[in-house]
């Protein structure tokens, strides 16, 4: 790696965000955060409002440069911890965003075997990009996993359909939940 990447790299921090009080003190800044990375994408964002996001979740990881929050991962408790929502900043210059991205895919490399996300679309994408492939499950746990009902299995093994605010997605379940 460049030496220019490392220091890049150094400048970012990540910390779990535990507590509700910590959660309500980032909120509004961090739903914000979500509102943008999900108004592209089908189904949108599954909270309405930063409250309901501090109500429903347990632990963010958030990603810092400096004071700014530039990434986030949220996480629900539901047979272990799901991942529930992500995003990072556009609002970087291009170094600062692939080393955010750089981050974020750590992350979940290292959280993996602690946790488990049903993704689609982008997030799945850049999960794969970062070698998740090796950590999808079989689309026959989906229903009893999501609790929700499934529309139809696809014949890749991992892949199924569900529908999502009105909203028929292909999606995939990878890490490790407890079962």
């Amino acid at each position: 790696m460049k030496y220019e990447n490392l220091i890049l790299l150094e400048m970012l921090q990540s910390e779990n965000i535990t507590t509700t009080a910590e959660q309500s003190f980032l909120a509004d800044e961090v739903f914000l955060l979500l509102q943008k990375a999900y108004s592209q994408v089908k189904g949108g964002l599954h909270f309405a409002s930063a409250d309901e996001l501090v109500s429903k979740t347990s632990t963010w990881k958030v990603i810092y440069l400096d004071e700014s929050i530039v990434g986030v991962v949220i996480y629900k408790a539901k047979r272990g911890l799901k991942m529930v929502a992500l995003a990072i900043t556009t609002e970087l210059t291009k170094p600062f965003q692939n080393h955010t991205k750089t981050m974020l895919a750590y992350l979940f490399k290292v959280t993996f075997n602690n946790t488990w996300m049903e993704v689609s679309e982008g997030a799945e994408q850049f999960i794969v990009k970062h070698g998740g492939e090796k950590y999808f499950l079989s689309n026959t746990f989906a229903s009893e996993l999501t609790g929700k009902e499934i529309v139809g299995l696809c014949d890749d093994g991992y892949h199924y359909k569900r529908m999502i605010n009105g909203v028929l997605k292909t999606k995939v379940i990878l890490g490790n939940p407890k079962i």
